[in-house]
């Protein structure tokens, strides 16, 4: 087993076998760092960050590092160990942030910890679009709002005056009904929040829309969600989609 497959597989012994040069990385310019935060393994996060803090730097093939790496996982505990304000404006090769890929994946904590660290929100990536207009197209209601008055107070991205239009978009366009839905709504909703490699399991598994608002993270863990970001992301749906139905059921009464 090489150290890479180690790192993926959270290897108890991975830790002693590390030694020489941490930043050395495979074909698709991984380092072992990169394959410690995106599988949440925070002990060897801590023992390669400790031992060589450059490897904070590193950046693979698509130019992301391992911050960014951390942020798709949905770790706010490694986030917040990988985290350094020499890195956080880095972009990738797509023009995008650490901040950026909080918005892209809708993490919520995530994104409020860049706030909290005055994370340029003004950001444009290589297709032309802002953090605010991601959030939009994605569907993420929270994330926006989160941006709104973060860029309100820097002066970027979206006016004040705005943010009302904004809201009501989201209320007419991006609210998920509820009922009368068809299974393939399902796949619908996971490429909405970037999870649409997850639809196969779903499929294959014969879950319909109104099984999947009934799972629990225990559940998502026994069909095969193994990573802790995409189960906390669908868990979150889950009871944000619930909690939306039991609303229109009442005003329905």
């Amino acid at each position: 087993m090489d150290l890479y497959t180690a790192c993926t597989l959270n290897h108890p012994k991975v830790i002693e076998l590390l030694s020489g040069n941490l930043n050395t990385a495979n074909k698709k310019g991984w380092t072992y760092l990169m394959y410690a935060c995106y599988y949440g393994n925070e002990m060897l996060v801590d023992r390669i960050v400790n031992a060589d803090p450059s490897t904070l730097y590193a950046i693979n093939k698509d130019k992301q590092t391992p911050l960014m790496i951390a942020v798709m996982s949905g770790n706010t505990t490694i986030v917040e160990k990988t985290f350094h304000k020499d890195i956080m404006e880095k972009p990738d090769k797509l023009g995008r942030t650490a901040m950026f890929y909080a918005v892209l994946y809708n993490q919520e904590e995530i994104l409020e910890y860049f706030i909290e660290n005055e994370s340029n929100c003004d950001v444009i990536d290589n297709f032309g679009k802002t953090m605010t207009m991601t959030a939009i197209s994605k569907g993420f209601r929270r994330v926006m709002i989160l941006l709104s008055e973060y860029c309100n107070k820097r002066g970027c991205d979206i006016k004040t005056e705005n943010k009302k239009d904004y809201l009501k978009f989201f209320d007419q366009n991006q609210k998920i009904k509820t009922n009368n839905c068809l299974d393939y709504q399902l796949e619908k909703l996971l490429k909405q929040l970037s999870l649409e490699k997850y639809w196969p399991i779903f499929d294959e598994k014969n879950l319909s829309y109104n099984d999947f608002l009934k799972l629990t993270e225990e559940d998502l863990k026994n069909i095969g969600i193994n990573l802790f970001g995409p189960r906390r992301k669908l868990i979150m749906t889950i009871y944000k989609l619930n909690e939306l139905r039991t609303s229109e059921e009442h005003s329905r009464s």
